[in-house]
């Protein structure tokens, strides 16, 4: 695919989501295109972007109850949703702090509440779904620019780069937000034509590199395999595979090399605090969730209430550091909403990966389908350090990018 042929991709893309975005009613014209500012409404801060989620979930749900179609709930992952939903709210009305827990587990499903309004709703035209990815490009480019700028004005403090907004969690808007279109990227670097994959690999390269300078290192692990995940499930060229991951390896040394507190701070530092032993700072948070679970193993302590509760719960335990979450999705979901609610979210969250990975064996020539499976794969990977479940600014992220992965299965399947 040469030059011009890129320019007439993004041109007939454009073209078309202007197309289907055209031919629909005016409310849905105006939802439709909200739905697309999304990528842009993360950048600002978590209250847009969590008002843009929040505002399309309650459209859909308006949708549904006017038109009184509710044929969407037949899915099973849906069903599971709901179901571990309501054993979180159980969970916390019996809790100790049921007022707290109460209000954080009923907002909760705001999230898969987008996701289904884009797998149902707004993402079910290709064209919409493709805007979308170009949106997601847009500001994912948007975000490294800033983060470069950061860099080189200022530098980073701490180890780490806090722009656009002012706080430490930049690398997850790259990491979470944009992680569908990274993997597409990588699958086409190592499988498409040249000149597309030349362009694909210079991007996630750009990326990458900008995801070393946040310092976040978890979300720079979960990029770099969730890339290498991808690039192996949509025929790769396995020389143009070994060359893409070479030089991804060279340039992130190069940075290493260039900067040491980086490189002391992703290799290092990051050994050091593996949990494999009891000084390890992962280590002594995870025990915090070991001990919420000892004190109510069967319904837990309530949704989000490990915040409030730990240094109450663990105060006679010198290995426990206590923050707002044990940084474990399944240690967190263990210890505040006990066996009952760990073993209905891993149902769901197992619904979810199966339904995207039904694409991947149905269309695997699609590079879209064969890649949607390592969204959902790589942000419930058991072992790894989390931020909070019931978090917003996470899930807004997230939750953003595992909708799209799940209108892309639903796609598949319609075709």
């Amino acid at each position: 695919m040469n030059e011009g042929r890129i320019r007439g991709w993004f041109g007939q893309n454009i073209a078309g989501a202007q197309q289907a975005i055209s031919a629909q009613a005016w409310p849905r014209m105006a939802v439709t295109v909200f739905y697309l500012l999304g990528p842009f409404f993360m950048l600002i801060e978590r209250s847009p972007a969590d008002a843009w989620l929040s505002l399309c979930g309650l459209a859909f749900i308006g949708r549904c109850i006017y038109r009184k179609d509710w044929g969407w709930t037949r899915h099973f992952w849906v069903r599971a949703v709901f179901v571990f939903w309501l054993w979180c709210l159980i969970s916390a009305a019996l809790s100790i702090l049921p007022g707290y827990s109460l209000g954080e587990a009923a907002v909760w499903i705001r999230f898969p509440l987008f996701a289904f309004a884009s797998a149902f709703w707004l993402a079910r035209d290709p064209r919409i779904l493709m805007a979308m990815l170009i949106s997601m490009g847009a500001g994912m480019l948007i975000m490294s620019g800033i983060l470069f700028a950061e860099f080189t004005i200022i530098g980073q403090r701490g180890g780490r780069l806090s722009w656009p907004y002012g706080d430490l969690t930049p690398g997850n808007y790259l990491a979470k937000a944009g992680l569908p279109l990274f993997c597409v990227l990588v699958a086409l670097a190592v499988s498409a034509r040249t000149k597309i994959a030349g362009l694909a690999a210079l991007v996630s390269l750009i990326t990458i590199i900008a995801s070393v300078l946040t310092g976040e290192r978890i979300n720079f692990i979960l990029r770099a395999m969730a890339g290498m995940l991808a690039g192996l499930v949509h025929k790769p060229i396995w020389s143009r595979y070994a060359l893409l991951v070479s030089v991804e390896v060279v340039a992130v040394f190069g940075v290493f090399l260039l900067k040491p507190a980086i490189g002391n701070r992703f290799v290092t530092t990051f050994i050091e605090q593996l949990p494999v032993h009891e000084a390890s700072p992962y280590k002594r948070v995870w025990n915090g969730a070991i001990d919420a679970f000892y004190t109510s193993p069967v319904i837990g302590i309530g949704p989000d209430n490990y915040r409030l509760l730990c240094p109450t719960i663990s105060a006679d335990n010198p290995d426990v550091a206590c923050y707002t979450h044990p940084h474990n999705y399944y240690l967190q979901i263990l210890g505040e909403t006990g066996l009952i609610g760990l073993v209905l979210a891993t149902v769901m969250i197992a619904s979810i990966i199966w339904t995207c990975f039904k694409a991947n064996l149905a269309r695997r020539g699609d590079v879209l389908a064969a890649t949607c499976f390592v969204v959902p794969f790589g942000f419930f990977f058991p072992v790894q350090s989390t931020a909070d479940f019931f978090g917003q600014w996470n899930n807004t992220f997230m939750w953003s990018s595992i909708a799209f992965a799940l209108a892309v299965a639903h796609q598949a399947r319609q075709k």
